[in-house]
């Protein structure tokens, strides 16, 4: 515990024992003002970078003279840092006027950085390594900026918006926005294929990789990354065929028998849904792929079941199984699928019951940032919770079972890069706000019982505004995984709210089916909390939810800086519509006949009571629930507590009579409502 504490003192005031000097920090003058024209944006830069980059991270190594330097997104700071990477001592900061997503270097030295809550991807160039960055010109972009890549020629830049759900291309030389394209859920990490016709997308949730066409325009393709038990694959397939094949004969029987017809296809889809939604994936919020291991695109994840909805089991999962367990899904460029044995999880490692796991090593649960060392063809992945980096060998077909060795490293690990001329990983620690670089050794299994080289750190100089101790402490904790005092299977807070929000997942539990919400932005005036609607505090909600974890608790000043954390969590950018249909969604949404304001009401749109509108699952102890906030309910869902609706629009046109009244609108009626709710 004493560890932990200064770990978050250092974190809080931003540094410790062996604190840098105080970096240049550049006047809002020097990077907020910006030169008009497209000469600005190509302007020069000295920066080279040190090693080819497929994609952007919170970090990017480069040489200005004779100095190998890091840029660092550092979010906390709002800046743009110049670290040493040889000294580790910080050189220079720049301000961005908001908090950096992740950042790349060209080949001619200019750094593109989006700017996550500014909607906003930025350029900037640098003359000395010792001097603040310069900007050179910046683009509107869709909400939430996060990831960028670039075409193998450099001409263009391809960006993913979080909450905007969308992938959009610039022009790099001026940063002329070229085209959008919707995305699902939760888009994160991005790389270009070799010949530069797609783009994948990785997903924060939905069990989803999407292959997006770059050239001709065709619908995006969403590749499943879903897990399998060895077997199942197949017999999945040849099931989902039979269906089909059904489902052609179920055409004939519409039209001679409908009342038979209405049966069958209900049994027909509930088998479709369950085959559709077999063993989920989350976390995918990086992407890593290099020439050195050609054709493959490597996505870190996380398998997971949770459980049978039709049962109550004691916590939320089934006890007797591996809740979640880490994984590469290997995504064949060229086929557009993953390789089958990257995605089918041992028995071993799904089945928990009668193992000793006292000796096993921590997993890697909440995977953040992913790089390829082309010397050994390693995949180095970091991992939160656990503060880790672990190379796997990139060229197996199952990368998670040839672990080759691991390194501790600071709390936070949002973005490793590798230095391949001294063939070291460097890596940046977000939530202790530390440089660290290793050597990255040979290509011995972690079997072989080889040694991870000692792993260097430095502790930046403070922040010159201070992150709050109890914030500092509890997003640590936020993301613990592995510790017994919030889980006894390893799972963290973040890992049903990545990024604070949810897994898009429908969980087992005591009372029936509950699927994960949002927390970001959502908690301080949504009391009561949890789906029934009986815990009237946030702190006694999280005390409930580690019992059901199985976990130890936490102390009370622990569970202060949690709840600390939670309530202090950003929401996104609202989202922007069309002003005339917001306002008919938001006339039909008040309305008598509607009746969608009787209990969505408030600044939050919730009454905080609870309801009963004949949604009982068959597993519910109860038929009565809290009604949900509508607040950001736009870039959530699944919907209802049982995530019975994927999608807005099949809950409006389908919840009729349970839940107000919106069957009888008219389709443009029905897309004002939705675009409505979106903004809310």
């Amino acid at each position: 515990m004493m560890m932990l504490l200064a770990a978050v003192s250092a974190a809080a005031c931003g540094g410790g024992a062996a604190q840098n000097k105080q970096p240049k920090v550049a006047a809002a003058s020097n990077v907020m003002v910006t030169e008009k024209g497209d000469a600005a944006c190509k302007a020069k830069s000295n920066a080279e970078p040190l090693s080819a980059q497929a994609s952007s991270a919170t970090l990017a190594l480069a040489k200005i003279g004779e100095r190998r330097v890091a840029f660092v997104a550092d979010a906390d700071a709002k800046a743009v840092l110049t670290i040493d990477i040889d000294t580790r001592n910080e050189l220079a900061q720049t301000p961005i006027g908001g908090a950096p997503g992740q950042l790349w270097i060209a080949n001619d030295g200019r750094v593109f950085v989006t700017v996550r809550d500014k909607n906003e991807l930025v350029v900037l160039s640098a003359k000395t390594a010792e001097a603040p960055l310069t900007k050179l010109c910046a683009a509107a972009t869709p909400l939430e900026p996060i990831a960028l890549a670039p075409s193998p020629d450099q001409s263009q830049i391809v960006l993913t918006s979080g909450w905007g759900q969308k992938l959009a291309v610039y022009d790099s030389a001026t940063l002329a926005a070229k085209r959008e394209t919707k995305l699902g859920r939760e888009p994160r990490a991005v790389v270009v294929s070799d010949d530069g016709k797609t783009a994948f997308v990785s997903h924060a949730v939905g069990s989803i990789m999407t292959a997006v066409d770059l050239g001709s325009g065709k619908e995006p393709k969403e590749v499943s990354l879903r897990g399998y038990m060895p077997g199942e694959l197949k017999m999945f397939e040849q099931r989902k065929k039979m269906l089909a094949q059904q489902k052609k004969a179920l055409e004939e029987m519409k039209r001679s028998d409908p009342k038979r017809f209405a049966e069958i296809e209900a049994e027909f889809l509930a088998e479709e849904k369950r085959l559709n939604e077999h063993r989920p994936s989350c976390q995918g919020f990086a992407l890593a792929k290099s020439a050195a291991v050609g054709g493959r695109i490597f996505a870190p994840q996380v398998m997971v079941d949770p459980g049978d909805p039709d049962r109550r089991p004691d916590g939320y999962g089934d006890e007797n199984a591996q809740t979640e367990t880490p994984a590469v899904a290997v995504v064949d460029e060229g086929a557009l699928e993953p390789l089958t044995s990257s995605v089918t999880i041992s028995r071993d490692a799904m089945f928990r019951r009668g193992r000793d796991v006292r000796n096993e090593k921590p997993e890697c649960l909440l995977p953040r940032a992913a790089a390829i060392d082309p010397k050994t063809k390693s995949l180095l992945v970091t991992c939160y919770g656990i503060d880790a980096v672990i190379a796997y060998d990139a060229t197996a077909s199952h990368p998670t079972s040839a672990e080759r060795r691991r390194w501790t490293v600071g709390s936070g690990p949002s973005g490793i890069a590798v230095d391949s001329e001294k063939h070291r990983g460097v890596v940046w620690s977000q939530f202790d706000r530390t440089l660290s670089t290793f050597p990255i050794g040979g290509t011995e299994l972690a079997d072989d019982r080889v040694l991870a080289p000692v792993v260097q750190k430095s502790v930046l100089a403070p922040l010159p505004s201070k992150l709050g101790a109890e914030y500092a402490l509890g997003r640590i904790l936020f993301h613990a995984a592995g510790d017994a005092r919030i889980s006894n299977d390893g799972r963290a807070c973040a890992s049903c709210h990545p990024d604070g929000r949810d897994d898009a997942i429908t969980w087992a539990t005591p009372e029936g089916p509950r699927r994960s919400i949002m927390l970001a932005g959502r908690v301080t005036r949504t009391a009561p909390y949890s789906w029934n609607g009986n815990e009237s505090s946030l702190h006694n909600h999280l005390g409930n939810t580690f019992d059901r974890l199985s976990g130890k608790g936490l102390r009370s000043i622990e569970l202060d800086a949690l709840v600390t954390y939670i309530s202090a969590m950003p929401a996104p950018s609202p989202i922007v519509a069309d002003k005339a249909k917001v306002e008919r969604g938001r006339q039909i949404f008040t309305s008598k006949e509607a009746e969608c304001s009787t209990c969505h009401s408030g600044a939050s749109y919730t009454d905080g009571q609870n309801h009963d509108v004949g949604s009982k699952h068959k597993a519910d102890r109860a038929a009565s629930f809290n009604t949900p906030s509508l607040h950001l309910v736009g870039g959530t869902g699944p919907y209802f507590h049982d995530g019975r609706y994927t999608s807005l629009g099949e809950l409006l046109e389908k919840s009729d009579g349970k839940m107000g009244h919106t069957k009888h609108l008219s389709k443009a009626d029905l897309d004002a409502l939705e675009t409505f709710l979106r903004t809310l």
